[in-house]
C-alpha cells in the first residue's frame, strides 16, 4: 500500500469523515417515520419558542443590532411584523428569539439545545434552495444526529454553552441540503467546531445576561464553514479524536440504528430545565393537597450537583436570572401557578408574594442524586404548612423522553407562548408545519414572512 492510500484509509476512520460520509449518503428511506415525525414536532416546538421570545427584550436587540451591522435582504425575521433583512442578520434574530425565553428543545446527554440553532438554518437555507418539506425534514434529522453524538460524547461537560457544539449540527444539515460531498462536509464539520464561540465555563460568572448559549453566533460560524468549506477550505479532521475530550467511539457507533432527535425533551414551562423538577413537584403538592402558599411556612428543593452552576439567586433582577434560580421558580410556581412560565414575564420579578416566598426556599444536594445527571433530571420538594407535612419527588419531569410533550401540547404551546399573534397566524404556522411531511414547504415559508 503506498502512502497516499494509507493516509486516505487513516483519514476515512476518523469520526468527523465517518460522520460525513453518513450524512452524504443517507437515502429518505434509511430515517423511518417515527424519527420524521419527530422532526415535525420539533420544527413547531422551536417555531413556538421563537414566537414567544420575538417579543423579549433580547430578541428585540439582537435583531435591531444584526440588521442596522448587516444591512437590508430578502430572508425572513419570524415573528417581527413581515421584516425582512440580511440573511446573517436573519439568522442572529431567529436564533436569538428561539432561545431567549429558555423554552426550546433539549438534550440531557448534550446537556444543551439543538433546535434554536439547527432548525432556523435549514429552514432558511430550505427557502434559498427551494427545498421541500421533506428535505427539510430530513436536514433536521441529520443536524441532530451530528451535534447530539458529538456533544454527547464529550467526557466531561466544562461549559453548558450549547453554542459550543450546535455548530456541527448546523454544519451537517446545511450540507446536506448543499449537496456537499464527504470530503467537503467533513470539513464544514471541523471548521464549525473550531471556530465555535468561546464561552466561560458555567459557574464561572455569578449574573445572568443577555448571552444564552451563543447559538445565534455558533451558527452564522457554521454557515460560513459551509461555504468556506464548498470553496475547498479545510478543517482539523481529527479534531473529535481525542480520546482526552471524547468517548470518541461513541460519536461514530452505531450510526442510523437509532436516532438523537427521538431522545430530546420539549420544555412547558419558560425557564432552565434544572428548575422544572421541583417545579412540577410543587404544582403536585399544590393541586393534590389543597396547598395555599400563604400558609407556607417552609419549602425546601433536593437538588442534584449540577443545580448549583446556575445562579438560583432568590430576588433575580433580570428575567434571565430568574429562568436559572430554582427558589424563585419554586415559589412562582407555587404562588402563581403554571401559568406563570408560559412565558415567564418581567412583571414576576416584581411580585411581592412570590418574592417573600422564594427568600423561604431552602435548597440542598441530595445523596440520592449525586450521580443522576445526565441521564435524570431529578428533583425533590418539602413543603410544610400550617396543616401538615408534604412531600413529592420527580423523576421525570413534564416534556421529557419518559413523560413527553405530544403533538396537541406543542401547539397549544405555539398558541399560548405569543398572545399577541393573532389565532389565524398561530395557525397559518401550524398548518404549514403540519404539511413539511406531505413535501409542502411553500405554505410555512409564507406564514413566516407574514
Amino acid at each position: 500500500m503506498n502512502h497516499a492510500v494509507r493516509i486516505e484509509n487513516d483519514i476515512a476512520l476518523l469520526a468527523a469523515p465517518q460522520l460525513a460520509a453518513f450524512v452524504a449518503g443517507i437515502r429518505p428511506s434509511d430515517i423511518p417515520a417515527h424519527a420524521i415525525d419527530r422532526a415535525v414536532l420539533s420544527v413547531l416546538d422551536t417555531l413556538a419558542s421563537a414566537a414567544g421570545g420575538a417579543e423579549t427584550a433580547n430578541a428585540r436587540q439582537m435583531r435591531e443590532a444584526a440588521s442596522d451591522f448587516f444591512g437590508p435582504g430578502e430572508s425572513a425575521l419570524w415573528f417581527a411584523s413581515g421584516r425582512k433583512a440580511h440573511r446573517a442578520a436573519a439568522i442572529l434574530g431567529n436564533c436569538a428569539a428561539a432561545s431567549a425565553l429558555d423554552i426550546d428543545d433539549g438534550h440531557r446527554g448534550a446537556s444543551g439545545h439543538p433546535g434554536a440553532a439547527i432548525i432556523p438554518a435549514v429552514l432558511q437555507e430550505a427557502k434559498t434552495l427551494k427545498r421541500n418539506g421533506r428535505d427539510i425534514l430530513l436536514a433536521v434529522v441529520l443536524g441532530y444526529e451530528v451535534a447530539l453524538r458529538i456533544a454527547s460524547a464529550r467526557l466531561s461537560v466544562k461549559t453548558y454553552s450549547s453554542g459550543r457544539w450546535t455548530g456541527y449540527g448546523v454544519a451537517a444539515a446545511i450540507g446536506w441540503l448543499r449537496g456537499l460531498d464527504v470530503t467537503q462536509l467533513s470539513h464544514a464539520i471541523t471548521i464549525a467546531g473550531l471556530e465555535s464561540p468561546e464561552n466561560l465555563p458555567a459557574g464561572s460568572y455569578r449574573r445572568m445576561s443577555s448571552v444564552k448559549g451563543s447559538s445565534p453566533w455558533s451558527t452564522l460560524t457554521a454557515l460560513m464553514a459551509v461555504e468556506r468549506a464548498a470553496r475547498g477550505a479545510d478543517g482539523p479532521e481529527d479534531a473529535l479524536d481525542r480520546s482526552n475530550v471524547y468517548d470518541v467511539g461513541a460519536i461514530s457507533r452505531d450510526l442510523g440504528s437509532s436516532w438523537a432527535i427521538e431522545s430530546t425533551y420539549m420544555k412547558p414551562y419558560a425557564s432552565c430545565r434544572y428548575t422544572h423538577p421541583s417545579m412540577d413537584a410543587v404544582f403536585d403538592i399544590v393541586r393534590n393537597h389543597n396547598v395555599n402558599y400563604r400558609d407556607i411556612t417552609a419549602l425546601s428543593v433536593d437538588i442534584f450537583p449540577e443545580v448549583l452552576t446556575i445562579t438560583n439567586a432568590r430576588e433575580p433582577a433580570t428575567l434571565e436570572a430568574a429562568q436559572f434560580s430554582v427558589p424563585f421558580c419554586a415559589a412562582l410556581a407555587a404562588v402563581r401557578g403554571a401559568k406563570a412560565f408560559q412565558p415567564m414575564r418581567e412583571s414576576v420579578l416584581r411580585d411581592p408574594e412570590v418574592l417573600t416566598l422564594s427568600r423561604k426556599v431552602t435548597m440542598a444536594v441530595s445523596p440520592d442524586f449525586s450521580e443522576s445527571f445526565p441521564a435524570l433530571t431529578p428533583g425533590r420538594v418539602r413543603i410544610v404548612t400550617g396543616a401538615g407535612y408534604f412531600e413529592k419527588t420527580v423523576m421525570h419531569p413534564l416534556g421529557d423522553v419518559a413523560a413527553p410533550l405530544g403533538w396537541n401540547d406543542v401547539r397549544d404551546k405555539m398558541r399560548w407562548l405569543s398572545p399577541s399573534l393573532s389565532s389565524e397566524a398561530s395557525n397559518t404556522v401550524i398548518e404549514g408545519v403540519e404539511m413539511l411531511a406531505q413535501g409542502n414547504s411553500s405554505s410555512l415559508f409564507a406564514a413566516l414572512e407574514s
